[in-house]
C-alpha cells in the first residue's frame, strides 16, 4: 500500500511540473518568404508620394505542450515607428491562395501539438525625402496612369533585391510578439525577431 502512495505522489508531482511549465518551451515560432505582392500606397493630394509599404510575410506558430494555448493578437513592433503612430498589421488565414482576412483581436487557441499558419501585412511609412521618394518615381507613374491608389509590385525578395538599402532600414529590429492567455488573464508574452 505504501508503495502505490508513493507512486501517486509521485506521479503527481510529475504532472504538477509538466502544466507548470512555460509556454516560451512548448511554443515555437517559424517565419518565411511568401508569394504575396508588396503594396505601396500613395497620398491621395497633389503631391502624389508612397506614404506606405505592406510587407507579406508568413508565421507559423507551433504549439508542443500538452494542452491548448489561447491568444489574442499578433504583435508586431516596428522598431521605426514611435509606439502609438504604428499601424499594427493586417491578418489573414490561408484557404488554398485565397487569404481570408482574420480578426487580430479575437481569441486564437492552437490546440495540443497543433500549429496556426497565418499571412500578415506589416505598415511600414515612408519618408517623404526627395533621395526616397526618387526610388518610387516609376510606380508613381503607373499608380497615376492606372488612377490608382495602391499598386501591388512583386514579392518581398522582389522588392529586397531593387531597393535593399531601404528595406533593411524599414525592417531592422523589427519583431513580432504574442501574449497568451493564462486563465481569462494576459500571461506570458514571447517575442522573436522577424525573419524574412
Amino acid at each position: 500500500m505504501n508503495k502505490i502512495f508513493k507512486l501517486i505522489i509521485f506521479v503527481s508531482i510529475g504532472i504538477l511540473f509538466i502544466s507548470c511549465g512555460s509556454v516560451s518551451n512548448d511554443i515555437k515560432f517559424k517565419q518565411g518568404a511568401t508569394n504575396y505582392n508588396v503594396i505601396l500606397r500613395k497620398t491621395k493630394d497633389t503631391e502624389n508620394l508612397i506614404i506606405r509599404i505592406q510587407f507579406p510575410n508568413k508565421i507559423t506558430i507551433t504549439n508542443n505542450s500538452f494542452s491548448s494555448e489561447t491568444f489574442i493578437t499578433l504583435d508586431y513592433k516596428y522598431d521605426n515607428v514611435p509606439t502609438g503612430r504604428d499601424l499594427h498589421i493586417g491578418l489573414f488565414s490561408q484557404e488554398g491562395n485565397v487569404l481570408m482576412k482574420t480578426t487580430n483581436n479575437s481569441r486564437k487557441t492552437i490546440p495540443s501539438n497543433k500549429s496556426l499558419e497565418y499571412v500578415y501585412y506589416t505598415r511600414h511609412f515612408v519618408e517623404s525625402t526627395e533621395a526616397i521618394q526618387q526610388q518610387f518615381e516609376p510606380y508613381v507613374q503607373e499608380m497615376l496612369e492606372e488612377n490608382k491608389d495602391t499598386l501591388h509590385i512583386g514579392t518581398v525578395s522582389d522588392f529586397k533585391k531593387n531597393h535593399k538599402e531601404l528595406f533593411e532600414r524599414l525592417t531592422k529590429n523589427d519583431s513580432i510578439s504574442v501574449q497568451f492567455l493564462d486563465g481569462n488573464k494576459f500571461g506570458e508574452r514571447i517575442s522573436v525577431p522577424v525573419e524574412w
